[in-house]
């Protein structure tokens, strides 16, 4: 059970922090979103294994740009199935134009500061209810994060080129339309069974965001 209850945390942590957040709008802007949000955004993107959006954003951005090349910073071909699957990759050097709407952004930047520090209180207090709920609330969040997301960056590129596969939206949050993703990056939803993409049109027509 304590696997599930973490499992369930860590997909409502992610849809939130890191589909939602990270990814639709921070990174390739789709919608529009009231300050509130951005710190929820950020927070639970945070607390799921996101590390600092700046990075996140960063090599989102460069992976677009470069798709599938010696330049992608988390190509499987290039980066080799060990590092892509377990998200040990790792970049020296992020090009300022890759972020340079987000260092104008204060809430970004103050989590890119003090995110580890944020981190740190959230798991100090989380301890404060024992530790299986360190377990369920801190640890496995970054578990399957990193699992997810690595599977995802591995398995939906194929050939040269990325594919869709629905199944990684088990763990990947919604996120497994890959391809058309890739095909349609400014568009929020990118499939009728989009969740992601649903919440957002709710929330946009709730006048939430």
């Amino acid at each position: 059970m304590i696997l599930l209850y973490g499992y369930l945390f860590y997909y409502i942590a992610a849809a939130i922090g890191i589909s939602i957040g990270y990814h639709r709008y921070f990174s390739h802007r789709t919608f529009e979103a009231h300050v509130f949000f951005e710190y929820i955004f950020l927070f639970f993107g945070l607390i799921c294994g996101g590390r600092s959006l700046l990075t996140w954003a960063g090599v989102h951005r460069m992976h677009h740009m470069n798709s599938d090349t010696i330049h992608d910073p988390h190509s499987p071909t290039f980066m080799g199935a060990k590092k892509v699957l377990l998200s040990l990759w790792k970049i020296k050097y992020i090009p300022r134009k890759h972020v340079r709407d987000l260092i104008l952004n204060p809430r970004v930047c103050f989590f890119h500061r003090y995110g580890k520090y944020i981190h740190i209180a959230y798991a100090a207090f989380i301890l404060f209810f024992g530790l299986q709920a360190l377990f369920i609330f801190v640890i496995l969040p970054y578990i399957f994060s990193w699992i997810g997301f690595g599977s995802l960056n591995y398995f939906a590129h194929r050939n040269g080129k990325p594919i869709n596969i629905p199944i990684a939206n088990i763990i990947s949050v919604s996120e497994g339309w890959h391809l058309n993703h890739h095909n349609n990056p400014s568009h929020y939803r990118v499939h009728k069974y989009d969740f992601i993409g649903k919440l957002i049109e709710i929330f946009k027509g709730k006048q939430y965001v």
